[in-house]
């Protein structure tokens, strides 16, 4: 019996609205907290307590983050980059697949948006203003809570600044702005000053993120890909293409293994790993075994990721639940056991979802071409491979417990009769949310009034909805958040603010646009037809403004009276057409700087490429010189050996020739020795006597003469 898989998922991916989404489907997209140094702090959406910041988190509509005086934290929504300085309070407001729209109560931030398709808005909310991007490009927004001050930074690119009267001013590069109030009031304008050292530190990330190898193999909207540089290599497989392989030293190491889980709403149980580089290969991809490695492939780079909180299957005994009994201390506990999908093997979240959302969230490569996975039976390549499977006890899987620590060994056989399941039902206790191991430590939590702190948002898009009015507002209170008690005067505890009812429609009102650069200050509800349209908010005046009276009757004037009147009015008229115009031409103005923005950072991209390429070149030209150093020091020592064997051998010919030498003196010595002592005392006879023939030799007859008689 085929049974349907019922696995863990949170997708949130990054995307850019390119994909129909039926109501029933959660965001595509988080925002991950990929770095901080120093004390840092977040409340999940739901919650006032708040908790030491976690490593590769996902966060989402309704969270909230404090770095505490001297501490620096970056986060990444898609490709684009938010870093955070010390004593800096952001909220986010809205976060789904269209809009990021953030809170920025108190301190510094700077964003580096990367891409802005169209449909897509970044907005980032201050007590005295609502600040839109126009384009991608640098920006960096500081809140002085003393001074009560946003000063606006723009180093390239441009964008929209709002009131809460609806007036609009636009900001264009390398401007700097300085806003009091809430109705735009400038204190100051000049341009961007130097480079500061938070700046410094915010450009050289950027520069990282610039020469990142790993964006030549996925797309930059897969949040973490920055991170697989460091800790691990690319490498070519036969069967899937490009794949990662990380660096790790632990015998044991498997996916899903090193790190722990915690319940996110709205999509559940969501899988935050231990590692620095662990979040792009947990919630994008696919795993697979090469041998005794693993190696993570990514998927199509040409395909808008989308993503997911864990790409696992969970195993149990029974179809109706998890069942596993895990031995602990002696006692049997029931247990959570779980093993990462394989490349094509299809993942289905527990909740509702449509089949779309099914269909992007599952599409992977398969030997580089992209593939819908449509399998959908309970045989899975890791299923019953022990050293895939991950178990720990179910509490302490549901309390966030880290799982290196609490992990149980699971038999083949016990794996061989086990179901792909559904996973545990999520929950909101705190441990779950949080993680057990952040409850317990020391960690900073914003002053009150930073929390009490609002902000004012796009009268446009306040919340999402065109043409409503702009309010200045706490951060959001998403729907899984409690009724909150009320205080003894009856109002609403700090960083909460109560529904109100939906305000009237109202007559659009003129703008009052603070002079800047020379535009002109036009009603924007009085534009001729002939002017191309803008996509700009439709204003509406405050709440507080006062109420729109009827029109009331005008009596009857006489001809002479009327023809001063319709000479005025035509004045008037007059005006606002030649206001109409000069604004056109402003707006024409903007459009060609910004086209000429857009193509200076085409050039700098393609001079960027270019550097890349020349250091490519250059590098190859040091691997070919070494190489050569190489070859070179490898003949010279070959040559060396060469001579040394040859001087070995003469040396070992001289000392057997010298061995011999003597040992031919030495017999020529026992020779010596051996002779009789007559023959050694010998004396050498004359040379008229006869010599003495050695020994066995015969001796001639000497015949003597007769010697003469002597006669006395």
């Amino acid at each position: 019996m085929l049974v349907p898989i019922l696995v863990l998922m949170a997708a949130l991916g990054a995307g850019t609205g390119a994909f129909a989404q039926t109501p029933v489907d959660p965001p595509d997209r988080v925002a991950q907290l990929n770095y901080f140094d120093g004390p840092v702090s977040f409340a999940p959406a739901g919650f006032d307590q708040w908790a030491g910041a976690v490593l590769n988190r996902p966060l989402t509509q309704g969270d909230r983050l404090w770095n505490d005086a001297g501490a620096r934290s970056e986060l990444h929504i898609d490709s684009t980059a938010v870093r955070l300085d010390g004593a800096t309070s952001l909220g986010f407001s809205t976060l789904d697949d269209q809009t990021v729209q953030l809170a920025l109560t108190q301190g510094s931030l700077i964003a580096r948006v990367r891409s802005l398709p169209p449909g897509q808005r970044f907005e980032i909310d201050t007590p005295n203003l609502a600040f839109t991007a126009s384009q991608p490009g640098d920006y960096r927004i500081d809140v002085d809570p003393a001074s009560g001050t946003t000063r606006v930074t723009v180093q390239s690119g441009s964008a929209v600044v709002y009131g809460s009267d609806g007036a609009s001013a636009d900001i264009n590069a390398r401007e700097q702005i300085t806003f009091s109030g809430a109705g735009l009031a400038q204190v100051a304008a000049q341009t961007a000053p130097a480079l500061d050292p938070f700046d410094r530190w915010a450009q050289a990330r950027d520069l990282d993120e610039d020469r990142s190898i790993s964006a030549r193999y996925v797309s930059r909207d897969v949040i973490g890909y920055q991170q697989l540089d460091n800790y691990g290599d690319w490498e070519n497989d036969p069967s899937y293409g490009v794949v990662w392989v990380p660096r790790v030293t632990v015998a044991d190491w498997a996916p899903y293994r090193v790190g722990h889980w915690a319940s996110i709403a709205p999509w559940g149980w969501t899988w935050i790993d231990d590692e620095p580089w662990g979040f792009a290969p947990f919630h994008y991809g696919r795993w697979a075994q090469r041998g005794s490695r693993w190696c993570w492939v990514p998927g199509a780079r040409n395909v808008r990721p989308v993503y997911a909180p864990a790409l696992v299957g969970f195993v149990g005994g029974s179809a109706g639940g998890i069942s596993f009994n895990l031995s602990v201390g002696g006692a049997v506990q029931p247990g959570v056991a779980w093993f990462p999908l394989a490349p094509g093997e299809a993942w289905h979240p527990s909740y509702r979802a449509s089949p779309t959302y099914v269909n992007n969230v599952n599409r992977m490569v398969i030997n580089h071409n992209v593939t819908n996975i449509t399998n959908v039976t309970n045989v899975y390549r890791y299923q019953h491979l022990p050293a895939a499977v991950t178990a720990v006890t179910v509490a302490a899987f549901a309390q966030g417990q880290h799982v290196r620590g609490n992990a149980r060994p699971v038999a083949a056989a016990e794996l061989e009769r086990a179901r792909v399941v559904a996973p545990p039902a999520p929950t909101r206790d705190p441990r779950s949310v949080f993680g057990a191991s952040k409850l317990t430590q020391a960690h900073p939590a914003p002053p009150a009034a930073v929390i009490d702190r609002r902000v004012v948002s796009n009268p446009v898009f306040n919340r999402g909805r065109a043409g409503t009015t702009p309010a200045r507002e706490a951060l959001p209170n998403p729907q899984l958040r409690p009724e909150p008690a009320r205080n003894a005067d009856g109002g609403t505890p700090r960083g909460l603010t109560p529904p109100g009812p939906a305000s009237p429609a109202a007559p659009a009102a003129p703008t009052v646009r603070p002079p800047l650069a020379g535009v002109p200050l036009v009603p924007r509800g009085q534009r001729e037809p002939s002017a191309p349209a803008r996509n700009e908010a439709i204003v509406v005046p405050h709440p507080a403004a006062a109420p729109v009276q009827p029109p009331q009757a005008v009596p009857h004037q006489p001809a002479v009276q009327q023809e001063p009147m319709q000479r005025e009015q035509a004045q008037r008229e007059q005006g606002l057409r030649q206001q109409n115009a000069q604004r056109e031409q402003a707006q024409n103005e903007q459009a060609a700087r910004a086209a000429q923005m857009q193509a200076q950072q085409k050039a700098q991209e393609s001079q960027r490429a270019q550097q890349e390429q020349q250091m490519r070149q250059v590098q190859a030209q040091r691997m070919q010189q070494e190489q050569q150093m190489q070859t070179q020091r490898a003949q010279q020592q070959t040559r060396q050996a060469q001579a040394q064997a040859q001087a070995q051998a003469q040396a070992q010919a001289q000392r057997a020739q010298q061995e011999q030498q003597m040992r031919q003196a030495q017999a020529e010595a026992q020779a010596q020795r051996a002779r009789p002592p007559q023959e050694q005392r010998a004396v050498p006879a004359p040379e008229n006597r006869v010599r003495p023939k050695p020994e066995g030799e015969r001796q001639p007859l000497r015949r003597e003469e007769p010697r003469p008689v002597q006669v006395n």
